[in-house]
């Protein structure tokens, strides 16, 4: 799950060998986190040059580079020093979200990771950290994040990680609402946002003729109500029917 580095050489050489095999984007921890042992959400991990030489060395490959960040320090720094993307910006400020459209940077917020934790970790030891640490920030983080989305951060919708329900994206949807998007901004969020984030807008991200034919479709409007993307009726992957409900 990653590899430990520190120093700016350690670094480079850490990204030339993602990409030697096969990694299109690198992630940097920049900040600690909510679910780990033994840091601190509130910290920067890396020194300016660290990250510095991270973004260059990945940009110099052709690689974007996507921050974890928590922080305020490492969410604006992180921008500043060229990464496209921010993964939760828990502790973002004012600045932070001019610094967002400044730079065209994306925000994806992963608000069903703390719901998630809300909802299952209450008693749980493993994760009794990250159970704390929401329920202490998590009013003051949805204010920032309905503020970013008031004044037109890119905001897009991410997962943070493998194991969770299958119907966590929908869960994404219907928090973004929540947040103050409408149920068209939230679901260009999760497709058109997202392909425009990966540089993948040729392929995919909108129903078009040439594009990867991955569509699904619901019974009655998620425009009136954005919860029916939780009831997918039809699934098409790559153009071939998976799901259908008659």
């Amino acid at each position: 799950d990653g590899l430990v580095v520190d120093g700016k050489e350690e670094i480079q050489k850490a990204i030339r060998e993602e990409i030697k095999y096969g990694s299109d984007w690198i992630k940097l921890l920049v900040t600690g986190a909510f679910m780990s042992e033994g840091d601190n959400p509130k910290n920067v991990q890396f020194s300016d040059e660290e990250i510095i030489a991270a973004v260059e060395e990945a940009k110099r490959r052709g690689v974007p580079v996507m921050a974890h960040a928590h922080a305020t320090d490492g969410i604006n720094k992180t921008i500043k020093f060229g990464a496209r993307s921010i993964e939760h910006g828990t502790f973002l400020d004012d600045e932070s979200i001019d610094l967002f459209l400044e730079y065209d940077a994306y925000l994806i917020p992963t608000v069903s990771v703390g719901e998630y934790g809300l909802e299952t970790w209450k008693d749980s030891e493993a994760q009794a950290k990250m159970y704390e640490l929401t329920v202490k920030h998590r009013q003051e983080s949805w204010k920032m994040y309905s503020k970013a989305i008031e004044k037109g951060v890119k905001v897009g919708v991410g997962s943070d990680n493998v194991g969770f329900p299958p119907n966590f994206a929908a869960t994404e949807f219907r928090l973004l609402v929540k947040l103050g998007m409408t149920p068209l901004q939230a679901i260009l969020a999760g497709t058109k946002v997202n392909a425009e984030l990966l540089m993948k807008e040729d392929e995919i991200g909108s129903i078009k003729a040439g594009k990867l034919a991955d569509i699904i479709a619901t019974k009655e409007n998620p425009l009136e109500d954005i919860t029916e993307l939780a009831r997918v009726e039809f699934v098409m992957k790559g153009g071939k029917v998976i799901k259908s409900v008659k």
